[in-house]
């Protein structure tokens, strides 16, 4: 019989990864406005690192861990262990789209949400 181990409220259990709490696909779809700017913030507080894609969108790399790296567009930024990550991207396609840790292990046990237009 498996037994999970509670980690931190933001990491989730040993195979259940979590995004502000909830995990795919209990994770809160965030209504997004056409042409408006969108910083996302993320803090890793696991030990594993995690490559975060954005479907659909190019973003801004704004900082990695405080230091600034403005002018650095991507759609894949990597997360590193214990550290803060900030991008911000400009809605402009329309319809639903997914981010998500890259790794397939991370993915599954759920490591992804879903933005969408109002």
């Amino acid at each position: 019989m498996h037994e999970s181990k509670k980690v931190s409220s933001r990491y989730g259990d040993f195979d259940h990864w979590t995004i502000h709490g909830p995990s795919w696909p209990k994770t809160k779809q965030i209504q997004l406005t056409e042409g408006t700017r969108y910083r996302l913030i993320s803090y890793n507080r696991s030990d594993d690192i995690h490559p975060v894609h954005l479907h659909r969108h190019s973003f801004e790399l704004i900082s990695l861990n405080g230091k600034s790296t403005a002018g650095i567009f991507k759609d894949v930024v990597l997360l590193q262990t214990r550290a803060k990550t900030e991008v911000a991207f400009t809605a402009n396609h329309p319809g639903k789209t997914l981010v998500h840790c890259h790794r397939q292990d991370h993915m599954d046990p759920g490591f992804m949400m879903l933005f969408d237009y109002a």
